[in-house]
């Protein structure tokens, strides 16, 4: 399997992940890392899109006080996850083998930005008891899509060659640029948390971008195709609570989206974080793994 191209060492910081792969019924190689506390709770955690393992960092702290065990896959085509053509019909599949290949039985699930979709779609699984979004894409035919998003979902449609190379353009500016670059696309400036500096949080979203695209960009792209397509399964079809935490001043993801999957999704509740994109992560990261947690509900 190939290795990831080499990131800037500074963007490395000590995590207490444990890092592993399994191989799917098609031969494929999923990779995965694990935060927190390894004898914990497991939340089966989404990263968004483009993103990858690392970004599931920023949680790690609250993670292990919490006493939840993060798993943290990459999809198909990013980081060491072997590529295919996974559908979010599909996904759950492969999150199943791998709640099975770690002996889980019983999980929450938490999905950021591009990956709430997955971790949606999880809803069908047996193991899925709980889930929660943060700054979660929705359907397209909900909320308000960004005009940054509106582009790169047509590039991906009509023109995934121009989009491959302005992901790959955006890479070779992350690698010789200061972290704040990475920042920029997801925050309006770097937050920091209680184990985190600012400084830390940037390493650590540079090196969650060029995780992303350490296979290419194909991942990306497929993801953002599917992101802009109506979705395989119905909002009023998934019967798990769902709590949603939505950014007031999220420009990734208009706060009506938000708004509007808990309003669609027959048992959820809606949080509203004065933060932007980033920030609700940060902010509402530990408020999401304690309404994923058993028997705990925000």
């Amino acid at each position: 399997m190939a290795s990831a191209p080499p990131i800037p060492a500074t963007d490395w910081l000590p995590d207490n992940s444990e890092t592993g792969s399994l191989s799917l019924p098609d031969g494929r190689r999923l990779a995965y890392a694990t935060y927190g506390d390894a004898d914990g709770y497991p939340v089966l955690f989404c990263h968004g899109t483009p993103g990858s393992h690392v970004v599931a960092r920023l949680l790690a702290a609250p993670a292990r006080e919490r006493g939840v065990r993060l798993v943290t896959p990459d999809r198909p085509g990013i980081g060491n996850s072997e590529d295919a053509s996974v559908t979010l019909e599909d996904w759950p599949d492969d999150a199943a083998h791998l709640l099975s290949h770690l002996d889980i039985d019983a999980a929450g699930a938490v999905g950021f930005s591009g990956g709430g979709p997955f971790a949606l779609a999880c809803h069908r699984l047996p193991e899925i008891e709980r889930i929660a979004l943060i700054g979660s894409s929705g359907p397209p035919s909900i909320g308000a899509t960004g005009r940054v998003q509106q582009f790169v979902g047509a590039l991906s449609r009509h023109a995934p060659w121009a989009l491959g190379r302005l992901f790959r353009l955006q890479r070779w500016f992350a690698l010789r640029r200061d972290p704040s670059y990475a920042v920029g696309f997801v925050a309006e400036e770097t937050p920091e948390t209680d184990a985190l500096t600012a400084d830390e949080v940037a390493r650590i979203v540079r090196a969650d971008m060029l995780t992303s695209m350490a296979r290419g960009p194909s991942g990306i792209i497929r993801e953002q195709r599917l992101l802009s397509q109506p979705w395989p399964f119905a909002l009023e079809d998934i019967s798990v609570p769902v709590t949603v935490f939505q950014g007031r001043d999220d420009a990734n993801v208009a706060p009506s989206t938000g708004k509007a999957l808990a309003q669609r999704l027959p048992d959820a509740s809606l949080a509203l974080v004065d933060s932007d994109h980033l920030g609700t992560l940060t902010a509402a990261g530990d408020g999401a793994l304690a309404a994923v947690q058993r028997r705990t509900r925000v």
